[in-house]
């Protein structure tokens, strides 16, 4: 009897041991953990035992979210929980401090939080606000422009870039700059050229953020997102110097004008444009003129995604890639149902890509309509060394019309003995 009692103890207490292995980790693990919590979500873990009760004070990752989710206690203020969590937060360097909120009061405590995050030689800060227009947009510290462990520097909405004379950020290599305003143009030229070695930006502009010219000359940039999403008749202008830029993310919904000084080891592109991108043609027919080689001499995959009165383009892009291996082809869906036919000249030379290099095709939303026939038929005469073109129709084709279409795909004559059409 006895000896079934301490068998039964052994195994109550085994039981316990492995049912909490968690909290036998060691911190670093713990703390790796906590950080793909929210910092709410980390504090909640506190109630778990002694040994939980304050571990989250030591995790290097700050995530202050001002959601109804997160929002456990009616009675406690958002600015009352930061204040909270930066006083009892022991960690001496921070690796991330993402601070998304409302903004329901004077934006002036909020420099107080970025302050702290600083001193503490943060590597990473994002920083979104959604306010109302009663309030002012936020500027900030100049202290963060001098900061020298940052590493990636994400700011959103409710931001005023007000720049500094003097901009120091030697390890930014990631920069996002997503629908806030500016205090003019000098103010982004500066941020740039105090960005030493910065490698990726995201670019996000729209109406009203006080500026009309954007200038990105960054020597080290590798990787490059743009949307502009304006609207007015006020003419924007992009210009991009980027030696050494391997990929391209375009999408552009205003009158823009482009100067590309060198994109030259460009590597992929993804490009959208609005219905009206007949004005890039003459922009770009002028910077390839003025080079004596191909603008996009290491291109390999292209997506394009184009509307009406824009397929032009196309011939314009496949003389400009001359080693493009991959190319995507889709019409601008804010473009469908305007009820336009297109029209798309081929080029007067069969472009180097087509004769060399271009093996892959995909066409999405493939309609019947004239024009796509005519790039078809052309891609699949003159593309030497084509292995597949992938055509997806448009879902509102019924079951005949796709049957005479693909009759019309297989008639085409190919210029690769290789090459193979694939139909959806």
């Amino acid at each position: 009897m006895a000896n079934s009692v301490n068998q039964e103890i052994n195994v109550n207490s085994k039981h316990k041991k492995s049912s909490d292995r968690i909290s036998q980790l060691p911190d670093v693990l713990i703390h790796h953990i906590l950080s793909f919590l929210s910092t709410k979500e980390a504090m909640a873990t506190s109630i778990l035992s002694k040994r939980w009760l304050w571990v989250w004070t030591s995790v290097p990752i700050l995530d202050l979210q001002d959601t109804p989710f997160c929002r456990t206690d009616p009675n406690l203020r958002f600015r009352q929980f930061v204040d909270h969590v930066l006083i009892l937060n022991k960690t001496v360097s921070l690796d991330k401090f993402c601070l998304k909120f409302n903004l329901v009061d004077h934006p002036s405590y909020v420099k107080t939080w970025f302050w702290d995050a600083v001193s503490r030689d943060v590597k990473e800060l994002d920083i979104s606000i959604h306010g109302t227009e009663s309030f002012p947009f936020l500027k900030l510290p100049f202290a963060l422009f001098t900061a020298k462990t940052l590493h990636v520097l994400k700011l959103s909405h409710g931001v005023e870039l007000h720049v500094p004379g003097t901009v120091s950020l030697p390890c930014l290599k990631v920069l996002n700059l997503v629908w806030i305003k500016y205090t003019n143009d000098e103010s982004v030229s500066r941020l740039f050229a105090g960005c030493y070695v910065l490698q990726e930006l995201v670019l996000h502009k729209h109406a009203g953020d006080n500026t009309t010219f954007s200038t990105i000359s960054i020597p080290t940039l590798k990787t490059l997102f743009v949307r502009f999403a304006t609207t007015g008749r006020c003419r924007h202008k992009l210009k991009i110097n980027a030696p050494v830029l391997k990929q391209l993310n375009l999408e552009d919904n205003l009158t823009l004008e482009f100067d590309l000084e060198d994109v030259s080891s460009l590597v992929e592109a993804n490009v959208t444009v609005s219905w009206l991108e007949n004005r890039h043609i003459p922009l770009l027919k002028a910077l390839s003129n003025a080079k004596p080689y191909r603008l996009f001499l290491n291109l390999v995959q292209m997506e394009l995604h184009v509307g009406y009165g824009g397929w032009d383009l196309l011939s314009l892009f496949l003389e400009f890639s001359d080693h493009l291996e991959v190319l995507v082809l889709a019409k601008n869906d804010n473009c469908r149902g305007l009820g336009f036919e297109c029209s798309w000249k081929p080029p007067k030379y069969v472009p180097e890509c087509l004769l060399s290099s271009l093996s892959m095709v995909y066409f999405k939303g493939f309609e019947d309509l004239t024009y796509q026939l005519s790039m078809v038929k052309y891609i699949l005469k003159n593309a030497r060394v084509l292995k597949m073109m992938d055509i997806c129709s448009n879902g509102d084709l019924p079951l005949d019309s796709k049957i005479d279409l693909l009759k019309k795909l297989l008639m085409f004559p190919r210029g690769s003995k290789a090459c193979q059409l694939k139909f959806n």
